[in-house]
């Protein structure tokens, strides 16, 4: 914190924050406007003043506490308001980016602030303020209702997000003189990084498809049915889902996979009371064995629930592609 210029409406907010005693806190602004720098100001200063305080990270990719494509949930410790420690919550998202994850996104705000056991809450968003991203933010605060927005801005942008949600109490303040802004690339550097720093201790894991619970999937949505050339088929309401090398020439298969689809898949992991534990790169699904390896750092007695997210991932953190809008 001592790198970056502390504004005195900073200051003067959280002292109000101090005085008024709203627990959940919404923080709101566009990239690089220190939405970040200022939540762990204001949690350095309530923790000063000896009040706990619990952080919800909604920023899929620029992530300050845990693993990129996740919301998470951390207790603010230390003098300098530093995250420590292990992850209070997790809610797998599947993406890096808000557009097409709307809704686990709002859900996983909604489910982690519920979650939080501090005096004071605060949800830091990410720089998604335009467009999709606008409407995000208006479900988040629908979802959340905070007793305070705090708003970063420089010219009033964040009056379209603002203005419909004008029944909450709202401050506007200044980013910091001294906030950089970051380019694509240090973005993208940022969140191989993050990756590759989270699976650095991963191992290999192989479960039985009949010992985990398949969610997010299309293919496993529904009952298994037989379907000539195929390694496996799924029956969903919008038609059979396959899984085979050539087209296998039914009228009724709605979705073709081809063998291999799921290899470097990101997914979540839950535990059998369906909270998320963390994260997982899945190696391959053998359905002649019925079986899946994963490569994760949570511990197998923990997996107990797969998710499937949209993106594929290498070893390094590289984002390798995503998964079509179709899903899978």
């Amino acid at each position: 914190m001592k790198d970056l210029d502390i504004p005195a409406q900073w200051r003067e907010q959280t002292a109000g924050i101090l005085d008024g005693r709203p627990r959940v806190i919404l923080v709101l602004g566009g990239r690089d406007m220190g939405k970040s720098s200022f939540c762990r100001f204001l949690a350095a200063e309530l923790l000063a003043s000896g009040h706990s305080v619990a952080i919800v990270d909604t920023d899929l990719g620029q992530k300050d506490i845990g693993p990129p494509a996740t919301v998470t949930l951390g207790r603010a410790t230390g003098a300098a308001g530093q995250w420590i420690g292990d992850l209070e919550g997790l809610y797998f998202v599947g993406s890096t980016h808000p557009v097409g994850r709307m809704l686990p996104l709002v859900i996983g705000t909604a489910r982690l602030v519920g979650a939080a056991n501090a005096a004071f809450v605060v949800v830091d968003t990410d720089g998604y303020v335009d467009g999709a991203g606008r409407v995000v933010k208006g479900y988040q605060i629908d979802a959340v209702r905070p007793d305070l927005i705090v708003a970063l801005e420089k010219r009033g942008e964040l009056e379209p997000i603002l203005r419909p949600y004008g029944t909450y109490p709202a401050a506007r303040i200044r980013p910091s003189a001294k906030a950089r802004p970051r380019d694509r690339w240090q973005r993208e550097l940022s969140r191989k990084q993050a990756f590759a720093a989270y699976f650095r201790e991963a191992r290999r894991v192989e479960l039985g498809l009949d010992e985990v619970v398949l969610q997010r999937s299309l293919l496993f949505a529904g009952e298994p049915v037989a379907v000539a050339g195929a390694l496996y088929a799924g029956r969903t309401p919008e038609g059979v889902v396959a899984v085979a090398e050539t087209p296998v020439g039914r009228a009724d298969v709605a979705k073709q996979l081809r063998p291999g689809f799921e290899r470097n898949l990101l997914c979540g992991v839950a535990d059998g009371h369906d909270q998320g534990v963390g994260l997982a790169l899945v190696e391959g699904i053998d359905f002649g064995r019925r079986s899946v390896a994963l490569f994760s750092p949570v511990p197998r007695e923990k997996l107990r629930v797969i998710q499937f997210g949209d993106l594929y991932l290498a070893w390094d953190g590289s984002e390798l592609g995503r998964v079509d809008r179709a899903g899978l």
